[in-house]
């Protein structure tokens, strides 16, 4: 073979050869950082064999006892602080955020311990939080009961106020000494504005009950039944809430048996529905889409005999697009005559000559104004009178109640979860103090987690012989683990949120409302609108609300017909905390210290139902405890596949939940703000999960797509069905799927 005259001489150097690490993800700076400090270190000359292992050990990166140099690290911390990287090389992930160093759960086994650190580089707090919280001083209660009126006063049936006293209500409120007058005597529309808790169901459910009595009683020889008409519709926009009114409208009416009301929503059986309708009914609570489909399709209901039509929350009615529904409703009522006998003859003259459309809200926005211009005609306006005499005007009836203690507290990512067990664990060893808790959450993923980790690992299915009610809560009522205390050896878990069945929706919410210990509800938006829980002392916000509106219907759940209650809101630090002058425009909030609470919180020794590696010792500071805490909950999602999906399901759904805030919020919710691989940890993840915009890209890459609303010829085609336009309301209005679900 001919010589080219080519010569290629390669020379290696006597070091051996390092891997090239690739930082990807994270902002381009912390990349070119980490790049040149991977770089500096390659330069640096390699240190001498005869020195001692300690010394030759970077000062960035310290080995833990029984760790051999085989082994693989599952976090090696980088030169500056920044977002999560990942070695492509091994596999291996890099935090910036993270520091390791020994800890005494390390020491105790021989095996490898990785230690993630979780009070260093956290974002600094821009606000100061009070050095000592001072005792709080409920003022007087806004949303009270009069002190000088009774029911008795307000010419409602005395058999009424039988029933209101055995319910333990004797005087009315400020909001029912306004409406309950004016629909007993008059026969024109109401627009009535009250602060949540204020009894606005009692207002409008009285004197439509009283004015169908005296009819029974002026009936003589042809009384009323069942069987005389429906004389008023109540449209509420949830299924609970539904619910809700048609238990106090059910107790109400008990002692008087010829009466009858009934509650058809959507999720149940819709034949079981027509039988009742079909039977005959007196008084109608629905939601829209289930009421719209029935007017349709139930040749039975007979709408001839309805002289009050009631909009309950007419403001969530909008927000979770229900404006067809509802239009369709008031038109066809609209369009039917009004009778003034029943079937059988008996006259109706003693109810209102005409339909009285009564419209309840809490706020004036132009979706309510809307409905308003739609369903009121000549429509008188009804609010609170303040305490001077002074009637309230929007601002003040947008507010949550004065008795109502509202705090914050700015916990930075890595440490919310490790907070809120700790802030849990801490209310619930004050014996009598706190019986009743709910804590909201921004989507379903995210409450079915929260759960998941926060409930005894019991996995046994319920006895074969056990009944239906238990049967239906087998999966959303639990025993907590790490909650309890000595003052409270058992607290009783429940989640709940849009996207489980009605049944066990409203098994749940029975369940949590007759519980006799303290007990927890995980659950979304579906449970902020109207419910009546009774005893519920706090309200944590986990995520705070879509909108500031939502914020006040959250922290109604508590502080309701002028008890005292307390709420707390979660912030993290930087642009969230511009969210506190929000705040300031309803009540005087007060800040606590997360430090603090994981101080009280952690003070007693803590039980873990799993054992790991990461065991508490005796003599731990709450700091180390924090953080055995949360390696604790790292090391229990790589054991059990099942919990770890569910967390990366939640942080990905929170993370999309995250961009959905109302626009004129938004400044205070910055996504590019937000730190994935630190919120990872928030869900006991050791690093951020991919996917979360794959979907986006995946569409990108296609492109555009041809428009399916028009056919072959251009021409624009009608509407798939009411739940594609319903879905579109929803995104149109920011309101997706992380509000209602």
């Amino acid at each position: 073979m001919a010589d080219d005259g080519m010569l290629l001489n390669f020379e290696l150097g006597g070091e051996s050869l390092k891997p090239q690490v690739k930082f990807t993800g994270g902002r381009w700076r912390d990349r070119k950082r980490a790049e040149k400090s991977a770089r500096l270190a390659s330069s640096r000359p390699a240190p001498d064999k005869d020195q001692p292992d300690d010394e030759q050990r970077s000062p960035k990166r310290r080995r833990l006892d029984g760790e051999g140099s085989s082994g693989h690290s599952n976090y090696r911390s980088g030169p500056r602080p920044g977002p999560s990287k990942r070695h492509e090389n091994d596999g291996t992930s890099s935090d910036f955020a993270t520091q390791q160093k020994r800890h005494p759960a390390a020491q105790a086994g021989g095996s490898r311990q990785v230690i993630s650190r979780l009070f260093s580089y956290n974002p600094a707090q821009t606000t100061t939080a009070a050095a000592d919280e001072e005792e709080w001083t409920a003022p007087q209660a806004t949303n009270a009961p009069s002190d000088v009126a009774n029911f008795g006063s307000l010419t409602i049936s005395s058999r009424l106020v039988e029933v209101l006293a055995k319910m333990k209500l004797e005087r009315p409120t400020a909001i029912q000494q306004k409406v309950i007058p004016h629909l007993l005597s008059s026969s024109s529309d109401a627009f009535v504005q009250a602060e949540t808790g204020s009894g606005k169901t009692f207002s409008y459910l009285l004197p439509m009950i009283h004015r169908v009595l005296l009819l029974s009683a002026a009936a003589g020889s042809q009384p009323i039944h069942r069987d005389s008409g429906v004389f008023a519709i109540i449209v509420s926009p949830t299924r609970e809430l539904a619910k809700q009114v048609h238990t106090v409208l059910e107790q109400l009416i008990r002692p008087f048996p010829w009466l009858v009301s009934t509650a058809i929503t959507g999720g149940e059986s819709k034949k079981a529905e027509k039988a009742r309708i079909r039977k005959g009914v007196n008084f109608l609570v629905a939601t829209p889409g289930r009421l719209a489909d029935h007017l349709d399709n139930t040749k039975a209901l007979n709408l001839g005999t309805v002289r009050w039509l009631i909009l309950d929350e007419g403001d969530r009615l909008m927000d979770l697009g229900f404006e067809e529904d509802l239009k369709k409703v008031i038109c066809t009522l609209r369009d039917i005559a009004i009778v003034t006998k029943t079937e059988k003859g008996t006259p109706l003259d003693g109810l209102p000559e005409r339909r009285v459309t009564v419209l309840c809200s809490a706020t004036m926005k132009m979706n309510v104004q809307k409905l308003g211009e739609m369903s009121l005609a000549d429509a008188t306006f009804l609010a609170a009178e303040k305490a001077d005499g002074k009637q309230a005007n929007e601002q003040d009836v947008h507010k949550a109640p004065a008795q109502l203690h509202q705090s914050y507290t700015v916990v930075p990512s890595k440490l919310r979860l490790v907070t809120l067990v700790s802030y849990l664990k801490w209310i619930f060893s004050r014996r009598g103090r706190t019986m009743k808790a709910i804590i909201f959450m921004s989507c379903a993923d995210s409450v079915d987690f929260h759960y998941e980790i926060m409930r005894q690992p019991d996995d046994s299915d319920p006895p074969a012989s056990a009944s239906k009610e238990v049967e239906l809560v087998a999966k959303t009522v639990s025993k907590a683990a790490y909650v309890t205390s000595a003052a409270s050896p058992e607290v009783v878990l429940h989640r709940m949120h849009g996207s489980l069945s009605q049944p066990v929706r409203t098994a749940t919410l029975r369940s949590f409302s007759a519980c006799k210990s303290p007990s927890l509800l995980i659950t979304t938006d579906v449970s902020s609108r109207g419910l009546d829980i009774p005893s519920v002392d706090l309200v944590i916000e986990f995520d705070p609300a879509f909108s500031f509106a939502d914020h006040i219907h959250r922290v109604g759940r508590t502080a309701r017909a002028g008890r005292s209650g307390d709420a707390v809101l979660f912030l993290l630090p930087g642009s969230e905390e511009g969210y506190i002058e929000l705040l300031k425009t309803s009540a005087s909030p007060s800040a606590q210290s997360y430090e603090a609470i994981l101080k009280k919180g952690l003070m007693s020794k803590l039980e873990f139902p799993v054992e790991t590696q990461a065991a508490p010792t005796d003599g731990q500071s709450y700091h180390d405890k924090a953080e055995t805490m949360q390696l604790h909950f790292e090391q229990r999602l790589l054991n059990d596949t099942k919990r770890l999906e569910l967390a990366r399901n939640g942080f990905k759904s929170h993370i999309r939940a995250y961009a959905t805030h109302v626009k004129d919020e938004r400044v205070h919710f910055d996504m590019t703000q937000l730190h994935l691989g630190h919120v990872a940890k928030s869900f006991g993840l050791r690093e951020a999960p991919g996917g979360i915009g794959a979907g986006i890209e995946r569409k990108a890459k296609r492109g555009p797509s041809k428009d399916s609303s028009k056919d072959r010829n251009g021409e624009q085609r009608p509407p798939r069905d009411v739940i594609k336009q319903k879905s579109m309301m929803l995104m149109k209005g920011v309101a997706d799927e992380f509000n209602i679900g």
